[in-house]
């Protein structure tokens, strides 16, 4: 950040003078903002409008101004750039939004600090200063010392400016409506008596009006609320003392090279007091004129009655007023109407509740969805950072030292009455096919149950089952001297060649 380069005249204000800065901003910076404005803004407006159902088009104005610390971060961004006499094209602006997305904390000001009265004031906190935690916190609170009230009062006024803007819009179109279509429309909105199509072609003017209103105020808003945060810096920081202090340095380095030029000022100033006449304006008085008498309070109103009868003083003012057509009709208020119309109320209340529930959900989904996506990968098994072990438990499970059917040939040792044999051959398949192909990391010390407690969440359930049996029947005989049964050794040959394939 570059103090000479900017392109305001920055010096001490007074915090309403400096939203008076703001608006005088968005007037000189007209045609670098509204560009990208009007186009961001008009297709968020467009694409809701043609994705949302029939049925709640008439909530989208309420989605288009909740959405609104999404389009200040936009404004915020074209307006500091040209703060500082940058340029941003078009396709820049929108090139930087993925980044204003991520990292201006777009999620808090969409939820819980979506209703913060001063987030205009606060927004270049988390934008331009890129503060987080307790810092941003003692920031914030050192800014809101000074122009935290005018800031809070600056987005109560603009909001209500949105109103007044909207309803004048409404009042216009009434006026210029040369039939009374316009009106009867505006009566049947409050009384739910409008056909589909009639209701459609409203939300749509109304969509089209509300947009109208965010295009002119919310630049205004963001451009005040910006120039109060630089007029709190400099009263922090004193950057008009800086610059004036880099103005006197830069004419004075100017003058010490023009010698002559300086000899030819301090003569003047010299020279000068002493030629021009002094004039002293110590007994110089200027006084009122009044009139030597006072007239009579009666006497008076006589002459300014003469007065106002001149010709140049006759004037004539029209006022009009609206008067009702037929002030003898007067409704009488329904109590069954009213209820009806406090439910629909209330439904239309809890609709719009969860559609910014169906909203946050989405855009949270849309920050996160890195994260998300990592989640919904399946578990790939991690590859061993080190050789798997080739003795285990004193036993050789090298994939060279055993036979290619190991099934078939721990049953002809079995049949043959080598019973430890044809186990310890089955079991040194089992650890030679988890080490080599299932990738488990089993280490030399680890025992026969650690082994099995790292396949669980490597095996399927079928082939955890084998293995554990496998596992039963090998510490029977291996420590226990019990020899298992041929039924069950039958099971396990016939369940290795599922265990190996699936392996």
């Amino acid at each position: 950040m570059k103090l000479d380069d900017l392109t305001a005249n920055i010096r001490l204000r007074s915090p309403w003078e400096a939203v008076d800065l703001g608006f005088a901003l968005v007037q000189h910076h007209t045609r670098w903002i509204f560009p990208a404005w009007i186009l961001l803004l008009g297709s968020f407006a467009l694409i809701a409008w043609v994705v949302t159902p029939d049925a709640y088009k008439g909530y989208i104005p309420i989605a288009l101004s909740w959405f609104k610390p999404l389009y200040d971060r936009v404004l915020l961004h074209i307006l500091s750039h040209r703060m500082f006499n940058q340029h941003l094209s078009t396709a820049a602006v929108f090139s930087a939004l993925p980044n204003l997305i991520r990292h201006t904390g777009l999620v808090s000001a969409l939820t819980w600090r979506r209703f913060s009265l001063s987030r205009g004031f606060n927004l270049s906190i988390w934008q331009l200063e890129q503060l987080r935690g307790k810092t941003r916190a003692e920031r914030q609170a050192l800014l809101h010392l000074q122009g935290h009230s005018q800031a809070v009062w600056l987005t109560i006024a603009c909001l209500h400016l949105e109103y007044v803007v909207i309803a004048s819009l409404y009042v216009l179109i009434i006026i210029l409506d040369p039939t009374d279509g316009s009106w009867d429309y505006m009566l049947s909105a409050f009384t739910e008596t409008l056909d589909t199509e009639t209701q459609y072609w409203g939300n749509l003017l109304y969509l089209l009006l509300y947009t109208l209103t965010i295009l002119v105020i919310e630049p205004l808003y963001v451009a005040a609320s910006f120039s109060l945060y630089l007029n709190r810096r400099t009263q922090l920081e004193a950057w008009d003392i800086e610059l004036a202090f880099r103005h006197l340095g830069k004419r004075l380095g100017q003058l010490a090279r023009q010698p002559l030029t300086l000899l030819l000022a301090s003569l003047l100033l010299v020279g000068l007091p002493t030629l021009m006449p002094v004039t002293s304006w110590a007994n110089t008085t200027v006084s009122e004129y009044l009139a030597s008498e006072r007239l009579p309070p009666a006497e008076a109103a006589t002459q300014i009655s003469t007065v106002m009868q001149r010709e140049e003083l006759a004037g004539i003012r029209t006022q009009m007023q609206w008067i009702a057509r037929n002030p003898e009709q007067e409704k009488s208020e329904d109590p069954a109407a009213l209820a009806k119309s406090l439910q629909l109320l209330f439904a239309n209340i809890t609709k719009l509740l969860l559609w910014v529930a169906v909203i946050v959900l989405l855009v949270m989904a849309l920050v996160y969805r890195q994260r998300i996506l990592a989640l919904l990968k399946p578990t790939k098994p991690k590859l061993p950072t080190s050789l798997p072990p080739d003795i285990l438990f004193g036993m050789d499970i090298r994939p060279e030292s055993l036979p290619d059917d190991i099934a078939a040939a721990s049953k002809r040792l079995w049949e043959t009455g080598q019973h430890r044999d044809a186990l310890s051959l089955l079991y040194r398949g089992a650890l030679m096919r988890l080490t080599r192909h299932d990738h488990l990391g089993v280490k030399e010390s680890h025992t026969e149950g650690d082994i099995l407690n790292l396949a669980q969440s490597h095996l399927s359930n079928a082939r955890l089952i084998w293995l554990r049996a496998a596992t039963h029947a090998w510490q029977e005989i291996a420590y226990a001297h019990r020899t298992p049964n041929t039924a069950a050794l039958e099971l396990l040959w016939q369940g290795w060649s599922d265990f190996k394939e699936h392996g």
